[in-house]
């Protein structure tokens, strides 16, 4: 199954730490296509699809806010202008409007994962 992954990340947290917190909930017959966040991660988000080689893709908060999400964060929503970015950056990436793995917090990482949409169904993109 090809699979996008929505990474955020609280401030000084290293590639490595986001790398390892995505390994934790990869299934082995998953393959990442695309990493996703918010574009004040760019660097973190090279840095870390880079380390995997695959592609990686930023949304602004604005673009990131108009996704629905199942989760949203006060917190986030204050520090950043988007209530979710994992999952919303997922959702887009994927062109999915359906998590296959809901927000996971681990080590100040944030991992979402939603199954490549290549069929053009419903996803987020579309109704944007």
């Amino acid at each position: 199954m090809q699979v996008v992954v929505g990474i955020g990340a609280r401030a000084g947290v290293e590639p490595a730490a986001v790398v390892a917190a995505i390994s934790t909930v990869l299934q082995p017959n998953w393959r990442v296509e695309t990493i996703a966040s918010i574009d004040r991660k760019a660097d973190l988000l090279a840095a870390v699809a880079s380390s995997m080689g695959v592609r990686g893709v930023t949304y602004s908060a604005r673009e990131l806010s108009t996704v629905v999400t199942p989760t949203v964060s006060v917190r986030v929503a204050r520090a950043v202008g988007s209530a979710s970015v994992a999952e919303a950056a997922a959702l887009l990436a994927g062109n999915s409007t359906e998590l296959t793995v809901p927000r996971l917090c681990l080590d100040g990482v944030t991992v979402a994962v939603v199954e490549l949409c290549l069929d053009g169904g419903p996803g987020v993109r579309a109704i944007l």
